[in-house]
């Protein structure tokens, strides 16, 4: 592997072998989604000095000292050019033609066989194939204008965590001044934090059944879970599968009153008693006194989501469950259990316990820090390790809640 010897010092996480008569080089930018294929005769000297991280779809280029920023070949030209000061620094910022670098890659890339089209193999599969139509110089294509998104300027004053959040600040300003203006691909890392945390599924211990016979859910409800499919954002998914019980707590609530009401109304000796008028003064007096939004939904789990409806999402991943989470930014959230022997025999005020962690992590997440304390989640890969765990037991919540719900 003397041919990428420099490349390979540059970026520990790839994977390179020799097969057939061929350099292959695997999980570039962390990635295993796509491969580059060389042959025995071809030239790498173009990788000695690039660096691919994982936080970006993006090449720096070491002796330049440049990011170039991989976007798409586009339907008109992109011309933007200005300069950006930031910590003092005056950094360079434009749009260009790909590096003979960017280029190279992307004529040599291959969409491995169990892999997703992802924002990276889209990019470098789109830029393979200008390329390659480029070179039958076909008339009847539309034209095409290959275009990066480059920033230059002196890097090694900046950590590369002040690196992402120079990006991020330029993101901001991009969109804030031209809402069309590409964006910088940022990549927070979540799927490393995955690894450590198992997905429950229904499928795993029970045979996937044969016949499934549903009700008709509420439309609004399978909105808000496809919602929360679509998004990559985990935060983001948290507050759409908690709507699903903010909306499902105030109707439930609602109609179990008119419910009550109407069964006295009901009463074939209504008119002759005084009693079903205390009963209905005494109905309204409880609505009143739970109708308060944390009274409202700990009813509605009470009522339609049964410790067993969650018990499996609490056992998978238990150590997350049985011990205190401190997050960065300060927030915590007391455990659920004392050990995992308690998770088989809970105390009876566990689903309590549960809507109380659940609603005060949505309180922090949408209101940016819990005011009594004064603390927040901040978006960091350590609390999207702590927060995943509840995010399955919340969305597991709400399904269930979905196919109860009246």
């Amino acid at each position: 592997m003397d041919r990428i010897s420099s490349f390979t010092a540059n970026n520990n996480c790839i994977k390179a072998e020799n097969k057939d008569n061929k350099l292959i080089i695997n999980n570039c930018w962390n990635d295993s989604s796509i491969r580059f294929e060389f042959s025995d005769s071809e030239d790498l000297s173009f990788l000695d000095n690039i660096v691919l991280p994982k936080e970006l779809f993006a090449i720096f280029h070491k002796e330049a000292n440049k990011f170039e920023f991989i976007f798409l070949p586009l339907s008109e030209e992109y011309k933007r050019s200005f300069n950006y000061i930031f910590c003092g620094q005056t950094y360079k910022l434009y749009y260009g033609l790909p590096t003979h670098e960017c280029e190279e890659l992307a004529s040599h890339v291959f969409l491995n066989d169990t892999a997703d089209i992802n924002e990276r193999a889209y990019g470098m599969l789109r830029y393979s194939h200008y390329y390659k139509e480029k070179q039958k110089e076909n008339e009847n294509e539309e034209p095409l204008f290959p275009t990066n998104f480059f920033i230059e300027g002196d890097f090694t004053i900046l950590p590369f965590e002040k690196q992402i959040d120079f990006f991020r600040h330029v993101n901001f300003m991009l969109s804030y001044y031209d809402r069309q203006s590409p964006r910088i691909i940022i990549y927070n890392d979540t799927e490393e934090n995955v690894r450590d945390i198992k997905i429950p599924c229904k499928s795993l211990n029970d045979a996937f059944p044969s016949i499934i016979n549903s009700k008709n859910f509420d439309t609004t409800l399978l909105e808000l879970m496809e919602a929360a499919r679509r998004t990559d954002s985990y935060r983001l998914k948290y507050i759409f599968y908690f709507q699903v019980l903010e909306y499902c707590s105030y109707y439930y609530i609602e109609n179990s009153l008119k419910r009550r009401i109407t069964n006295i109304i009901k009463s074939p000796d209504i008119l002759n008693s005084d009693k079903y008028s205390n009963k209905i003064i005494e109905i309204y007096s409880e609505y009143f006194r739970s109708n308060k939004d944390d009274k409202r939904m700990e009813r509605l789990l009470l009522d339609l989501c049964a410790y067993e409806d969650i018990k499996d999402e609490l056992i998978i991943n238990s150590n997350f469950f049985i011990q205190d989470l401190c997050f960065d930014g300060g927030f915590s959230i007391k455990g659920l259990f004392k050990d995992e022997a308690e998770i088989d025999t809970p105390p009876q005020n566990i689903i309590s316990l549960i809507r109380k962690n659940i609603d005060s992590i949505r309180n922090v997440l949408v209101h940016a820090r819990e005011s009594r304390e004064n603390s927040e989640i901040k978006p960091s890969q350590k609390n999207a390790q702590l927060l995943l765990p509840y995010l399955f037991l919340l969305r597991r919540i709400a399904e269930t809640i979905i196919i109860k719900f009246e």
